[in-house]
């Protein structure tokens, strides 16, 4: 074969490795994409067996994530600036028994955690290794640590009440009261710039009530501030991940309610404000939390409302929100403000993703973090972070090798479902062909003796019924995943007769270098080529 036989085939290889590269630079554009201006990209941090929120911890300098394993817990240190990981410690804690694991939480150098609501605690000593389990109380429910004044402050939620304990170099201390609160089952608190905890609780009265009270602790004192029954509207509902924020006007109460049934999993959140100035016992009226424009709860899925402990002037909180458009539907983590009771703005914090739990956020400054759970199959979960930043936004946002792999991977789809879509749109351009069968059959004197007008004849035929069938030809697109020049009509005309003069040259080439061919298989040659060009450049936008 000659060389010149090669200069189609190089041609055909050449085009379609341009399509090719441009779905992949499309592809590799949008996995490398932010959420939004504010937060960059997650990045997996580790797995993880259970379903347990990960602990997270920041300073001025090191973001700290803690992860539970079945028999030790992973410290993963990053820098803040810019999140680049600087050192990975497991941790075996003599005595854990992590398989019997509820919940757990750590602050330098403190890690507490729950054993079949037994609390335990162990501290990092100076060889770098940890104390061996300590307990604290047995039969708590929950519990949450805090950090005031350089002290950590741990709040209990067991079946005789609610708690705070001092953690020191002796281990755990009672502090102050205990305040009865039978059977509870969540603890919560914020922290005011007075050093009052601002504490709230949930307790079962029965399978349809429960009771949330309001409490502030101060000085080793409890002082009741507001008390509500709700009412759960099914028997299998129940009540959860409770929060409570502080900004400088307003206490923000949040309640989940979660149903499981044949339908999956159901999510509302409900909150309530309470004035911080207002005296006496002001009543706690709960509403639907929801940031989308609608007026059915039906329609609401909003899940593990997570707030920085600290008073803030404007309350800054994240959660798990079902999102639906026309892309398809998921989770994603959405970063709100609220300002007079309501939700005054919202940034998206992680892009739209499958199944996500498990979350929690730490503030340092104007600074955010944030950790995620994910599934990742084999009965693990991943854990997943990201923050604000610059620095990190910079590194974050770069596209790693595993990004340029499947960005290459999923423009491969559509060379395989394009065969099938352009052979069924060939029959829209029969015509075309029955026209050269019909000088053939008839021998049309005219065209038989003058192929170069027969085959443009054919071919003109073949772009007119293109142009009038642009609807038809262009039906199935999802012009939102088009980049944005491909969208205007004038565009996609050009694009229209660009790709059927590809095809024509393309046809002619082969049949400069085999001039015996046929003007039919020549005319089929066109056609293959427009036509499998044409869907491999919008497969991808094909739904």
């Amino acid at each position: 074969m000659k060389k010149k036989y090669y200069i189609p085939i190089l041609y055909s290889i050449l085009i379609f490795l341009i399509i090719f590269s441009f779905h992949s630079y499309q592809n590799l554009k949008a996995i490398a994409a932010p959420p939004s201006e504010e937060w960059g990209r997650e990045i997996h941090i580790d797995k993880t067996p259970y379903k347990k929120a990960a602990s997270l911890n920041m300073d001025k300098e090191n973001i700290w994530i803690l992860t539970a394993k079945e028999d030790r817990f992973t410290k993963t240190i990053l820098e803040k600036e810019n999140g680049n990981i600087k050192e990975t410690q497991d941790i075996i804690i003599p005595g854990s028994a992590l398989n019997k694991l509820v919940k757990y939480k750590s602050m330098e150098p403190y890690i507490f955690w729950t054993e079949n609501y037994e609390l335990y605690m162990s501290k990092k000593q100076e060889s770098g290794d940890y104390s061996t389990k300590s307990l604290i109380a047995a039969e708590v429910k929950d519990f949450n640590v805090f950090s005031q004044n350089g002290e950590i402050v741990l709040a209990a939620a067991y079946n005789q009440g609610l708690r705070y304990y001092k953690i020191n170099g002796q281990g755990a201390i009672a502090w102050g009261d205990e305040y009865p609160f039978d059977k509870a089952v969540h603890i919560t608190a914020a922290l005011d710039d007075s050093g009052i905890f601002h504490t709230v609780s949930i307790r079962d009265i029965s399978p349809m009530e429960k009771e949330i009270i309001y409490l502030l602790f101060s000085q080793g004192k409890w002082t009741l501030r507001s008390q509500k029954i709700e009412y759960a509207q099914v028997s299998n509902e129940s009540i959860g991940n409770l929060e409570i924020g502080l900004d400088k006007d307003l206490a923000y109460i949040f309640y989940e309610n979660n149903v499981w049934n044949s339908f999956g999993q159901t999510a509302r959140t409900w909150y309530a404000t309470v004035p911080l100035s207002q005296a006496g016992n002001p009543d706690m009226e709960f509403k639907l939390l929801t940031s989308q424009d609608t007026e059915s709860s039906a329609d609401v899925y909003v899940s593990e409302v997570n707030c920085p402990y600290l008073k803030q002037d404007t309350l800054n909180a994240v959660f798990i929100e079902k999102y639906w458009d026309e892309t398809g539907e998921g989770f994603k983590i959405l970063n709100t403000t609220f300002k007079d009771g309501k939700i005054s703005g919202k940034t998206d914090s992680t892009r739209i993703l499958g199944w996500i739990k498990g979350i929690d956020i730490a503030q340092h400054g104007k600074d955010e973090v944030l950790v995620f759970l994910q599934t990742a199959g084999e009965f693990k979960n991943d854990v997943w972070f990201t923050q604000t930043g610059e620095g990190y936004k910079e590194i974050a946002n770069k596209p790693v090798k595993q990004d340029y792999v499947v960005a290459m991977e999923n423009s491969i789809s559509p060379y395989i479902s394009g065969l099938v879509i352009a052979l069924i749109r060939a029959f829209m351009f029969f015509p075309a062909v029955l026209w050269l069968l019909f000088v053939e059959f008839f021998e049309v004197r005219k065209f038989l003796w003058n192929p170069r007008l027969n085959y443009s004849v054919a071919t003109g035929i073949y772009m007119i019924i293109k142009v009038l069938s642009t609807n038809f030809y262009y039906r199935g697109l999802s012009y939102y995943m088009m980049p944005d020049f491909m969208k205007p009509m004038v565009i996609r005309y050009l694009i229209m007769l660009s790709i059927g003069a590809i095809a024509y040259f393309m046809a002619k080439a082969f049949k400069k270098n085999r001039t015996d061919m046929h003007i039919i298989p020549e005319f089929l040659l066109f056609m293959l080529y427009d036509l499998l060009i044409t869907v491999f450049l919008y497969g991808p936008y094909i739904t």
